[in-house]
């Protein structure tokens, strides 16, 4: 189904304005404790609503009855491991120069998209069994995959490829939430895609997208039971750690994956024979099946400074985790940049593993300097990589989207407001730096 942006414009200033100020007011004066003493345990919320159970019921009565992708049992053991997760958090030393303490908003948020996930996963099983022969074999698999570490410039390529809309078919917003989408589940996309919007809003001069324009496709690796939410919006890395170490469970989420994009293309229509042009930094993790799960598709893989990279992902990820959680004075020093830092060499650790292992992977590499100073003529080399042709036509809307970027607001950060010592990131990345020339 098509969304009606209108909706989605009048839920995001309702949640803008009056439901996101009033769950955290209701948080400061609820689950904040006041003279030692406060009047609603954050833990008990937790429990009653994110209770599994009750998430696989509202989701089922959203998208009617039916199985998942796994079992029940499966579905119901990474719900409750989900549920665990924010309930034992660790935000310590997350929120400079406070702390940050779950509450109202981090539970609300959490309880959406999990709900999302579940109403999708429903939706594209049945599609899957219902049309069990073009789910072996679908269309545009020989996709282009943008990757790279955050802020690198992969939404900057992304962006200019889909003005190519003769060659690429790009994931819109809308896509990437609810695959399979049908007229009945109109709220619950509505309300997903009002929470990008507030996302991307309180993101604008550091990462922006139009809601249902084209976008990256963590979320359908979420939905296949990927836990990237709690590292991208939540600051926990626990369920990513236990995530990555399990090879099976990667393997069939990427299954789950393909299935999902297959769902995508059914339900826009079975004519579009485009390739898929794909983007999401996460895919570092887990080259080996994204390979394995689409044979076919080429990469590039775009190269920025690790110490740029995380004093800009450090200023992003505090905006949101500032807007989910309650910061409470500290007296302790600000450690924001550990889990940033440990997150993004995990990333990189693991992207650099592929490539000795498979040295003739299909994958083009693209530092963002590069893009930066002649983004035409990159363009143009990822092209010829992916043996196709730039169209005059392309070229033109292109440049037209450059000179529509260049007025944009520029981001501005500062390594020492997250406690990063250039230095010691040189040290940590030092061989990432040699390899790709960095």
């Amino acid at each position: 189904m098509t969304p009606h942006i209108a909706d989605v414009k009048r839920q995001t200033w309702l949640l803008t304005y009056v439901l996101l100020p009033l769950v955290r007011a209701l948080d400061w004066l609820l689950c904040k404790r006041h003279f030692g003493l406060r009047l609603l345990d954050p833990e008990r919320i937790i429990t009653r609503r994110l209770d599994p159970q009750r998430l696989i019921k509202k989701a089922r009565a959203i998208a009617g009855d039916g199985p998942f992708h796994l079992p029940d049992a499966l579905v119901e053991d990474r719900l409750r491991r989900a549920q665990a997760a924010l309930r034992d958090a660790n935000l310590k030393g997350l929120g400079a120069p406070g702390d940050l303490v779950v509450g109202l908003p981090a539970v609300a948020v959490l309880e959406r998209r999990l709900t999302r996930a579940l109403v999708a996963d429903l939706r594209v099983t049945r599609a899957v069994a219902l049309n069990g022969a073009y789910f072996a074999s679908p269309p545009g698999e020989d996709a282009l995959v943008i990757t790279g570490p955050p802020r690198s410039g992969t939404t900057l390529l992304l962006e200019l490829l889909a003005c190519d809309e003769e060659t690429w078919r790009p994931l819109t917003g809308p896509e990437a939430l609810l695959p399979g989408a049908v007229d009945g589940d109109g709220a619950v996309l509505t309300s997903a895609l009002a929470g990008q919007a507030l996302a991307f809003q309180t993101t604008k001069n550091a990462h922006f997208e139009e809601v249902d324009g084209p976008t990256e496709c963590r979320s359908l690796l979420e939905n296949a039971g990927a836990p990237y939410v709690f590292w991208w919006v939540l600051g926990l890395t626990g369920p990513l750690d236990a995530w990555l170490a399990d090879d099976a469970r990667r393997r069939s989420d990427y299954a789950f994956y393909r299935q999902e994009l297959a769902a995508v293309r059914l339900a826009a229509g079975r004519a579009d024979t485009r390739r898929w042009l794909l983007k999401d930094p996460c895919h570092l993790f887990s080259l080996d099946e994204l390979f394995d799960t689409l044979p076919k598709a080429r990469v590039v893989w775009l190269h920025r400074d690790p110490a740029t990279v995380s004093a800009s992902l450090c200023a992003l990820l505090s905006k949101v985790w500032r807007l989910l959680y309650r910061a409470e004075a500290s007296k302790a020093p600000p450690r924001f940049h550990e889990a940033v830092v440990a997150y993004l060499g995990k990333l990189l650790d693991a992207g650099l593993a592929f490539r000795r292992r498979r040295p003739g992977a299909a994958v083009h590499d693209l530092l963002t300097t590069d893009l930066a100073a002649d983004p035409m003529l990159e363009v143009a080399r990822v092209y010829a990589f992916a043996g196709e042709a730039l169209s005059d036509a392309a070229r033109a809307k292109m440049k037209e989207l450059l000179a529509a970027r260049a007025k944009a607001p520029r981001h501005v950060y500062a390594a020492a407001d997250f406690g990063l010592e250039p230095a010691d990131l040189d040290r940590r990345f030092a061989k990432y730096k040699r390899e790709f020339g960095v």
